[in-house]
């Protein structure tokens, strides 16, 4: 079964979407974030307790003296990898049907 015009439309129309908010989300996102860190911090969790369950693949992987570019570049990297597992998944469950 191969896609019909309008599906590939659709999948092309994402991934530049996806692209899109990967350039424009290190422009908009606070240097000083307030979330699950700041939420710790304030309640006073000890730090062996809010490690995190599962770690980074990459942990070091990082392209920090590009600035915002080397920002861009890791999301980009990132969306890449998540649709070729994606499309490696639903090969390997096309070919088992």
């Amino acid at each position: 079964m191969s896609l019909s015009k309008s599906d590939k439309t659709l999948i092309i129309v994402a991934v530049i979407i996806c692209i899109a908010i990967a350039c424009i989300a290190p422009f908009l996102a606070s240097s000083n974030p307030d979330g699950l860190e700041k939420t710790l911090e304030d309640s006073n969790v000890p730090e062996e307790v809010a490690t995190a369950a599962v770690s980074s693949p990459l942990p070091h992987c990082s392209f920090e003296h590009l600035g915002k570019i080397g920002e861009i570049g890791e999301s980009i990297i990132g969306i890449i990898i998540t649709l070729l597992v994606a499309f490696g998944i639903s090969y390997v469950i096309k070919k088992r049907n």
